[in-house]
């Protein structure tokens, strides 16, 4: 048994081989499209996060502030009752 090769280009051919062609063109296209939409989704993305960082970090210094006041009425009061036991001793 051998096998044979014909050297002929039929229509059949051509028309195979250009709707291989056009199918390859195609895909292109749209795995292209496709990335560029993807591209630009990870944009937002980034720039949501970037906004939601920016976000944090002011909560973050307005909590390390808020901190920083409780621990001076914490002081104060110390202080207040430091004086308060000064004046009047307990029986």
């Amino acid at each position: 048994m051998s096998i044979q090769f014909d050297n002929k280009i039929s229509l059949g051919h051509v028309i195979s081989i250009g709707t291989m062609l056009a199918g390859c063109v195609m895909a292109y296209a749209t795995i292209s499209a496709r990335q560029d939409q993807i591209a630009i989704e990870i944009s937002g993305i980034q720039r949501a996060s970037e906004a939601r960082e920016g976000r944090i970090r002011a909560v973050e210094i307005s909590l390390a502030g808020q901190s920083s006041d409780l621990r001076s009425i914490q002081v104060g009061i110390s202080r207040i009752e430091a004086q308060l036991e000064k004046i009047q001793p307990r029986p």
